[in-house]
C-alpha cells in the first residue's frame, strides 16, 4: 500500500463554516430521540477534536447491529441493481459486513488507489463548503450510523450513505477526475459569486453522484450513492411506478433538492460517458 496522503492542508479548513443542515422538522425517528442526537454529538466532537485526522471511533453494539442490517440486505440488491462499476468498486473496497469500518482505514484503501481521501463531518454541509472539497479529492463523510428503529432510510447522510454508497465509485480514477473536475469548478463558482452556477452544479450532482440512474446492456442501473446507500431509496429508484426522466441540464435545472423526503424523481444517464460529458461540459461554464 502506498504512503497515506499528508492531511495538513485541511488545517487551513474549518470542521464547518456555516450550520449543518436540519432534520429536526421530519418524522424521521433519529430527528427528535435525545438519546441518539447525544451520540451523534459525542461522535462529531470527537471529529472535530481530531480534525484534520480521523480519529477512532467507538461504536455500540447496536450501531453495529443497524450497520449489519443494512448492509446485508443493500449487497443483496446491489449485485441485482448497480452498474458493473459500482460493483467493481464495492469489491475492491471489500468493507466488513459485521461491524462497521474506521473510516480511517477505509480511506487507506481509498488514497493507495486513486489518491481520494475521506475526512470527517459532522453532519449535511452546504454545497459551497462540500463540492469545492472534491476539487482537492476530499470527500467530506459522517462517522454515525442512521437511527436504528428506522434502518431503512435516512434524511441525514450516515457512515452507511457514506461508505455503502459514495466510497466504491471512488475507487475508479475517472469517477475521481470526474469529481475533481466537478469539484474545481464549485469552487470557482463560489469565488465567482456565481450562485445560478453553484445551483446547477449542486443539481447536477444531486440528480447523478447522489441519486442517478443509468443505461447498461439495456438495463437500468443504479449508479448515485444515495440509491446505493439507502435500502428505500435503492427500491423506489428501480421501481417502474415512480417518475423517471431522461437525463437532462435542462430538465434539472427547473427542480429543487428536499434533503428531508424520499427521491420522488430519478433521472436516466444513457452510460455513465454521459454523465462525465456533461459534468465536463459544467465544468467548462465556471
Amino acid at each position: 500500500m502506498s504512503e497515506r496522503r499528508d492531511r495538513t492542508f485541511l488545517e487551513d479548513i474549518p470542521f464547518a463554516r456555516e450550520e449543518y443542515g436540519s432534520i429536526v422538522q421530519t418524522n424521521y425517528p433519529g430527528a427528535h430521540d435525545e438519546e441518539y442526537r447525544a451520540r451523534l454529538d459525542e461522535l462529531i466532537g470527537a471529529s472535530e477534536e481530531a480534525w484534520p485526522n480521523i480519529p477512532r471511533y467507538e461504536y455500540t453494539d447496536d450501531e453495529h447491529t443497524t450497520w449489519r442490517l443494512v448492509s446485508e440486505v443493500l449487497i443483496r440488491l446491489q449485485d441485482h441493481y448497480s452498474c458493473k462499476a459500482f460493483l467493481e468498486g464495492r469489491d475492491k473496497l471489500d468493507l466488513p459486513v459485521s461491524e462497521v469500518p474506521q473510516l480511517d482505514q477505509v480511506s487507506a484503501k481509498m488514497e493507495a488507489e486513486t489518491g481520494f481521501m475521506l475526512a470527517p463531518v459532522g453532519g449535511l454541509l452546504d454545497k459551497s463548503e462540500f463540492l469545492p472539497m472534491l476539487g482537492q479529492k476530499v470527500m467530506r463523510c459522517t462517522p454515525y450510523v442512521r437511527h436504528h428503529s428506522y434502518p431503512f432510510f435516512t434524511p441525514e447522510p450516515d457512515i452507511v450513505h457514506e461508505l455503502r454508497g459514495h466510497a466504491p465509485m471512488f475507487m475508479h480514477p475517472e469517477f475521481v477526475e470526474m469529481s475533481v473536475a466537478i469539484g474545481k469548478a464549485a469552487e470557482a463558482a463560489v469565488e465567482a459569486g456565481n450562485d445560478d452556477l453553484l445551483d446547477l452544479i449542486g443539481l447536477f450532482y444531486w440528480y447523478t453522484v447522489e441519486y442517478g440512474l443509468i443505461r447498461e446492456d439495456g438495463e437500468l442501473k443504479i449508479f448515485g450513492a444515495g440509491n446505493n446507500g439507502g435500502i428505500q431509496d435503492l427500491l423506489r429508484s428501480v421501481d417502474p411506478t415512480v417518475e423517471k426522466h431522461p437525463f437532462s441540464i435542462e430538465k434539472i435545472r427547473q427542480l429543487s433538492i428536499d434533503y428531508d423526503a424520499p427521491q420522488e424523481v430519478f433521472f436516466v444517464a444513457e452510460s455513465y460517458e454521459q454523465v462525465e460529458e456533461m459534468a465536463y461540459q459544467l465544468a467548462d461554464m465556471a
